[in-house]
This record gives C-alpha cells, sequence and structure tokens, in this order.
C-alpha cells in the first residue's frame, strides 16, 4: 500500500486525526527518521497512543527513561486505562544538540505552506518560525535553517556544537513535498519534537500528528 492509500483508507475508516504510532509508521515510509522501537537495552520512552488523546503527556500517556522491562510495564498499565490506543515503546534520545518543530498546513490564502523553527518546549517561550510555501525546495529548507532567531541555535551557540543542518533542511523539503501531494487529504502535520544531533550525525523525529482533511471525501468524488 502506498502512503497515499494509506491515508485514504484512513479516510475510509473515518478517521481525523490520526495518532503518533500511525503517523510516525508513515512518515518512516517516506524516508523521515524515526526512533528505534522496542529496543533490547538502554533508555526507553513508553506511550499509549489514540486519536481521542493527541495531547499524550496531558492524560499521563507518556512514561520517560525507563528500562525495557519498566517501559513493558507502563505501556500496560496504560493500556488498560485507556482501551483501544496503540502501544508504543521506543527508544530515548539522548544525543540531540537542538529540538525543532516542522509543520505542515493548508493556508487560506496562501495554500499550502511549511513552517520550521524551535521546537520541543521553546515553542512556547520563542514563538518565531520560518515560513515558507510547500513543496520547499532543498535550497530554500537550507534558508529556512539559516534565517531567524533560531538559526543561531543551529550553528552552536557558547560553545556548543552546530546541529545537523543539511539533515534538517533536507527533513523540511522532504515533508512538504509530501504534504503538497497529499493537501487534498491532510490539514495539517506536526512534528514536535525533531531532535536534531550534532553536524553529520542526523535527527530523528520524536512525536509526530496527521490531522486529515475533513473534506476529502468530497475531493476524492
Amino acid at each position: 500500500m502506498t502512503p497515499r492509500e494509506t491515508l485514504e483508507s484512513w479516510h475510509r475508516a473515518g478517521r481525523k486525526v490520526v495518532h503518533e504510532a500511525d503517523a510516525k509508521d508513515l512518515l518512516q515510509r517516506i524516508g523521515i527518521p524515526v526512533p528505534k522501537r522496542n529496543p533490547a537495552e538502554g533508555r526507553c520512552v513508553a506511550k499509549l497512543c489514540h486519536d481521542d488523546y493527541p495531547h499524550k503527556s496531558d492524560h499521563g500517556l507518556v512514561r520517560l527513561g525507563l528500562s525495557p522491562e519498566e517501559a513493558k510495564r507502563a505501556t500496560t498499565e496504560m493500556a488498560q486505562r485507556f482501551p483501544g490506543g496503540t502501544t508504543l515503546i521506543e527508544e530515548m534520545e539522548d544525543g540531540s544538540v537542538a529540538e525543532w518543530i516542522i509543520g505542515c498546513k493548508r493556508d487560506d490564502t496562501f495554500g499550502p505552506i511549511v513552517l520550521a523553527g524551535p521546537g520541543g518546549i521553546l515553542v512556547e517561550l520563542i514563538d518565531t518560525a520560518e515560513i515558507r510555501l510547500a513543496p520547499a525546495k532543498p535550497q530554500t529548507a537550507e534558508s529556512m535553517v539559516r534565517s531567524g532567531p533560531g538559526a543561531r541555535m543551529l550553528a552552536g551557540l557558547r560553545g556548543a556544537e552546530p546541529a545537523d543542518r543539511g539533515g534538517l533542511a533536507d527533513l523540511i523539503s522532504r515533508i512538504s513535498v509530501f504534504f503538497a501531494e497529499n493537501a487534498d487529504l491532510i490539514s495539517e502535520i506536526e512534528i514536535n519534537p525533531v531532535m536534531v544531533r550534532a553536524d553529520g550525525k542526523g535527527l530523528v523525529a520524536a512525536d509526530a500528528l496527521i490531522v486529515l482533511s475533513p473534506n476529502a471525501d468530497e475531493q476524492e468524488s
């Protein structure tokens, strides 16, 4: 099944918000790196993903810094409290030097757009993002990571290692192309945070959400 066919099947199933586990499965298929699942050792993140509870932390559905065995027990307990969800155990990312947000949506005036800026808790502290039309060419994505207040963070502040700006630009361009090609089926994509490692070491999408278009059925017909 192609990514577009997957989106169409979600529409037929009546889904509106696609939870993290399924969203990341789809994004991985278009080349977006995601954390390793079900690691046998090391620190883990345990989550319960459910379309009805997109903001997992508000409902106690995220546990950090667990051993693999602790993560299994945590997801079992969460699944008992919230039936119908999908459990997710992932390797905890410890090597990042920056957290970024990347989003795509349809603007009423300009159509499909892509935005990128400081992510994680910094979204609330540094309310700024670079915005471009989607799809964004690689050169455009490069300009997004080298512009605005967030550019200094990626370049390395106070002796910190520079972030992998090339990997981040590739992700921005890649997701913008996917969104533009499927904007009739998708209202919004949000990847937050993207855990960006040091230059040349890549990144991973630590969380993601897809909001489907409410008008897709009409557009398909």
